[in-house]
């Protein structure tokens, strides 16, 4: 298989403190569910992984590609025994194979590539990832020997109350020879609750005479596993810190970042402004130049350069360059704006493509429509889409001028250069430049649309 190492995914837990139908690996964080960032990790170091799922968390298979393997345990043994149905998968792998969890999303990808390093240059078949996270926690302590190895791991409901104070403690990330590994992993035998433990890896190192290295992480966040719903917002915390973060460095400006939330597919452009209060969820993308917010919410959504979208919220929309959105409008899926278009506010725009230029300052709603270029949308329109079996299309020609109050009942065509009335319900096609007004409205005569000089 090459000198690509194999990355292990333990993901077969049952989560029962998460208190969810969901399996916990299928919980989203920053976007995407938790399996996806360690997933994401892995890969990141050319690793090809091998997810171990049980029968509760098989449904997240649906999330992988076909790169990726699945082994299933049939009935929850234990880590060590998770690890062995892994193997068994993978028996033509040969090399350094990475053991990790699959609720443990802040893993980072620097961090395995020492840890594969220190498998060679310390000559040890295993090497577990260690940090210094307190004394007040469950993970089990880690003892050095002489040499600065690992001794063994003491389990906290079993140490003495100075290996509680031991400051080192195993974070359950792990480097691995793999021709060791599977010899190793057929030796481990149940404990006391009929489960094996791969802990027990140390200790059967240990009993051959090799070494067990320790990689000791200058970030002990990336220990943190996922068990309950606090679990969860913590890690949320983290990562979303960590995604502003990188994205500041690439020339973003954040207003006040830890009030903005930014999901993991986000794209934001260098020059980009992102005022208090944002959200950015999905596959967003932002292009060089724009401002976005305060108090916006983009889910889905391609923003061109040089745009403005001020306290509104945009779904599944897309914003060619120099378009202003907001405050208060509503851009649902399949909005198309394209250049220089200008939304005020309380308008809301839905499967709807407004052409280049076109004005739609205030409380109007246009769905299910295509708007020509240079059009001018007064106050209070709104097209009468739905028809109470089916959506139905209105068009609008270029340089037509829709007055206040205009009601366009679908299928409706208003041609080029043409006029409705304030208050017009337009039932019938309006012709190319000319005016409609009335209840229903009628065409009159023909528009005069030139601009009056200044006196």
């Amino acid at each position: 298989m090459g000198d690509a190492p194999l990355a292990i995914v333990l993901a077969a837990g049952l989560s029962t403190r998460m208190k969810s139908k969901t399996p916990k690996v299928l919980h989203p964080v920053a976007g995407r569910p938790l399996v996806a960032h360690i997933l994401q990790t892995v890969r990141a170091v050319g690793a090809r992984p091998l997810v171990v799922l049980s029968q509760e968390s098989a449904p997240a298979r649906e999330l992988f590609d076909e790169g990726t393997r699945v082994a299933i345990q049939d009935v929850a043994r234990g880590t060590g025994d998770a690890v062995r149905v892994a193997l068994a998968a993978a028996n033509g792998d040969r090399g350094v194979a990475f053991i990790v969890y699959g609720d443990t999303p802040l893993l980072r990808p620097e961090t395995l590539t020492r840890m594969r390093a220190l498998v060679r240059q310390r000559d040890a078949p295993l090497v577990l990832l260690a940090g210094e996270v307190g004394t007040d926690n469950a993970y089990g302590r880690v003892v050095r020997d002489e040499r600065g190895d690992v001794a063994r791991i003491v389990e906290t409901r079993l140490a003495t109350s100075e290996e509680k104070q031991l400051k080192e403690s195993n974070l359950g990330a792990y480097a691995a020879d793999l021709d060791w590994l599977r010899t190793a992993v057929d030796r481990l035998r149940p404990n006391d609750t009929g489960e094996i433990f791969l802990t027990d890896l140390v200790a059967e190192a240990r009993r051959e005479g090799k070494r067990v290295a320790v990689h000791l992480t200058d970030d002990p966040e990336e220990g943190i596993g996922v068990n309950n719903r606090a679990d969860l917002a913590t890690a949320e915390a983290v990562i979303r810190k960590r995604i502003r973060d990188q994205h500041m460095l690439a020339g973003v400006t954040f207003r006040d970042p830890d009030s903005c939330q930014v999901d993991s597919d986000v794209r934001i452009a260098a020059d980009v402004v992102i005022e208090r209060g944002t959200i950015l969820e999905g596959k967003t993308s932002i292009g060089a130049g724009s401002r976005v917010g305060p108090y916006a919410v983009l889910r889905d959504t391609t923003v061109g350069e040089r745009c403005r979208v001020e306290n509104s919220t945009l779904e599944g929309a897309t914003l060619e360059d120099e378009v202003s959105i907001g405050p208060y409008s509503h851009l649902r899926p399949g909005a198309y704006l394209e250049r220089g278009v200008q939304m005020g506010n309380f308008g809301e725009v839905k499967n709807a493509r407004l052409k280049a230029g076109t004005k739609m300052h205030h409380f109007s709603y246009v769905g299910d429509a295509e708007v020509g270029q240079r059009v001018n949308i007064g106050a209070g329109t709104i097209t009468l889409n739905y028809d109470g079996v089916k959506k139905n299309r209105t068009v609008i020609g270029d340089d037509a001028f829709i007055g206040s109050d205009t009601l366009l009942r679908a299928p409706v065509t208003v041609g080029a250069g043409a006029t409705t009335g304030a208050g017009a319900v337009v039932t019938k096609d309006v012709p190319e430049g000319m005016v409609a007004v009335g209840m229903p409205a009628r065409a009159i005569k023909k528009a005069d649309r030139r601009q009056k000089k200044a006196t």
